[in-house]
């Protein structure tokens, strides 16, 4: 318990941290405060943790690699849709520049601490979760395992790059595979009530290229029958992945289970096999 509020406490110190480094009055004037993966902060500060790392280095690390994400996350929210209202653009320009100004920090912070690997690090991910973007959202269609690798890359390139460079390589396919589950569980909400779903989307696309056809009740239950095959899949392989007792793996398995109990997944196969 004492750990647990020990790290608790550390966790809320750089999220303090986080929002102190990006705010900007102008920018929080016109636009909301990204927000962060709790998950992924509490991953990156374990794997950090792991390495026995001064806790300067570790929050240094933990709130550059969130600058990233924030500004990789910032940009992927730009709107590519005609606007006509000024407004509309201003908003639009404001949120490129927040993209840009995350990024600036980041180097800032890295430079001022001279730790040019990392900066290499953090550029040699980003450069590859752009171009997964670029291959996964790219109008011809694709092999759903590409898609899926594509995915990965978009949501845990960053701590993967990182667990690479400090030679953990156990936390890679584990982390991999449990931001893609959260992915999974992500857009299964949003499918719910309404929104786009990309990733769903492309493995019905894949699965059934009549679906288009559907009347609309057919084809969000068809959706979700596959989407949730996928879950069921992927909480599966983590579990076979996490079987080695390990702080990280007690994390991610007790994580599945509470984002399944979120979305009442489990109620709903129970009642199912009841």
């Amino acid at each position: 318990m004492i750990l647990i509020n020990y790290l608790n406490d550390e966790i809320k110190q750089i999220k303090e941290r986080f929002y102190q480094r990006i705010h900007h009055p102008y920018i929080t004037k016109f636009l909301e405060d990204p927000v962060l993966d709790d998950d992924r902060l509490y991953i990156l500060y374990t794997l950090l943790q792991e390495m026995k790392l001064s806790k300067d280095s570790v929050n240094d690390y933990v709130i550059t690699t969130l600058l990233v994400q924030a500004a990789l996350d910032t940009h992927e929210g730009v709107s590519t849709s005609h606007l006509d209202s000024d407004t509309g653009k201003k908003q639009r320009q404001l949120t490129v520049l927040a993209g840009d100004y995350y990024s600036s920090l980041y180097y800032f912070l890295l430079a001022k601490i001279s730790d040019i690997t990392m900066i290499r690090i953090l550029a040699d991910s980003i450069q590859e979760v752009n171009e997964s973007k670029m291959s996964f959202y790219k109008k011809n269609h694709q092999d759903i395992s590409r898609s899926i690798e594509d995915v990965k890359r978009i949501e845990s390139s960053l701590i993967q790059k990182i667990a690479e460079h400090f030679k953990l390589q156990n936390w890679k396919t584990a982390v991999s595979e449990f931001f893609f589950f959260k992915r999974l569980i992500a857009e299964r909400s949003m499918l719910l009530k309404g929104y786009q779903v990309p990733l769903i989307d492309a493995i019905v696309n894949e699965d059934d290229t009549s679906y288009i056809s559907y009347k609309n009740d057919d084809r969000l239950k068809h959706s979700l029958e596959l989407c949730d095959k996928y879950i069921d899949q992927s909480k599966r392989k983590l579990i076979s992945l996490c079987e080695q007792p390990s702080t990280i793996n007690s994390f991610i398995i007790s994580r599945v289970d509470q984002l399944l109990l979120e979305i009442g997944f489990l109620k709903e196969k129970v009642a199912e096999e009841g």
